[in-house]
């Protein structure tokens, strides 16, 4: 993957900086690191002449320059300095991005929305939009995420990092292809500072895997569902296309739930409320995937919204049974039961909510 003339974890500046410059810092820096790869690219180059192959990956860098440019300079209102704060390079069929503030938690949570809201701007891509005219299943891209420390020499506005911090988040991303959800993991160290205070992202269990030039095996987590705005993120010409892929690409393969969940925050913050199309694809995901999240939960809001109180009880049920932790079922959950009158039963799921790090649950 990438150019050989390019060793695997350079950061852009190892490639920029002139010949023999002198660093102005160097030393140890904690950071966060992300590798978005395109899914079955070596199958794509193989079948695709050699113009619709630089096309294919000239489309993905489009993707990348303009949605990593409004995620931070507009959606983020500029609040990070690219050289400072993170930077990235695209080359080949591969991004990989370095972020490194005070904030590491905050840090691993920009990582994992801006490969959420990348998967999204890349279906609205025009590589997959003529896919899925066709019919055919939107190509995907796979994202792994590690947060560790590098080395770092201070070259001009950015840093030139070492390390296997790097490495391990390459493996990551190479495993990361085989997922069965999101295909976006997260190392050990990026997922224990993540889990306990997200409520937006929900997590695989931990499974162990191996890599090249990995000593021993590593653990990792998959995000299996996000109620995450992706829309929101999007660049306002990529988001509009995407909007209009959205129902195509659920339909055109089950591996797809992503896109789902996508679908139902936007359409919920679009229409004020859970629609009767919102409710009956949360019916139609549960008929093969009985355990999805963000079904369980938005059908649960559209039965609240039209007063069938005793079937959004019923959801809310199936949802902490398959999500436990899920720390904003419970406060909704809470809220449900209010409404029917159930005090004691509504009290419980709020201690619950409390106990998961959901701050309003204090006040219910």
């Amino acid at each position: 993957m990438g150019s050989p003339s390019k060793r695997e974890g350079e950061s852009r500046d190892e490639v920029s900086a002139p010949a023999g410059s002198s660093p102005k810092w160097e030393g140890p820096l904690d950071t966060a690191i992300m590798f978005v790869d395109l899914v079955d690219s070596s199958v794509f180059a193989s079948v695709l002449g050699l113009k619709e192959y630089s096309d294919y990956v000239e489309s993905f860098h489009k993707v990348v320059r303009v949605q990593c440019e409004y995620f931070f300079e507009d959606y983020l209102r500029g609040k990070y300095e690219r050289g400072r704060d993170y930077d990235y390079f695209v080359i080949g069929d591969e991004l990989v991005f370095f972020m490194h503030t005070a904030k590491p938690s905050n840090d691993v949570y920009l990582l994992a929305t801006l490969g959420i809201t990348l998967k999204a701007a890349w279906i609205a891509s025009p590589f997959n939009r003529e896919r899925l005219e066709r019919r055919s299943a939107a190509a995907e891209i796979a994202v792994g995420i590690n947060f560790g420390t590098v080395w770092a020499k201070q070259l001009g506005t950015g840093y030139e990092t070492q390390g296997y911090a790097i490495n391990l988040a390459k493996r990551i991303e190479s495993h990361s292809r085989d997922g069965q959800h999101f295909r976006i993991f997260l190392s050990d160290t990026a997922y224990n500072l993540l889990h306990a205070r997200m409520r937006n992202l929900l997590f695989s269990h931990r499974e162990f895997t191996s890599g090249k030039g990995i000593l021993g095996q590593f653990g990792v987590y998959e995000i299996v569902d996000a109620f995450v705005d992706s829309v929101g993120r999007l660049a306002p010409e990529i988001s509009e296309l995407f909007e209009e892929l959205m129902g195509a690409a659920i339909d055109s393969t089950s591996r797809n739930l992503w896109i789902h969940s996508a679908y139902q925050v936007a359409s919920e913050k679009r229409h004020g409320g859970v629609t009767e199309d919102a409710a009956d694809r949360c019916r139609r995901v549960l008929n093969y995937q009985p355990e999805n999240a963000v079904a369980l939960y938005f059908l649960a809001q559209f039965y609240r919204e039209q007063g069938n109180l005793e079937l959004a009880e019923i959801s809310y049920l199936q949802l902490l049974q398959a999500w436990p932790d899920f720390g904003h079922g419970h406060l909704e959950f809470g809220k449900c039961l209010t409404e029917m009158g159930k005090e004691q039963e509504a009290r419980t799921a709020y201690l619950r909510a409390e106990r998961l790090g959901i701050e309003e649950a204090a006040e219910g």
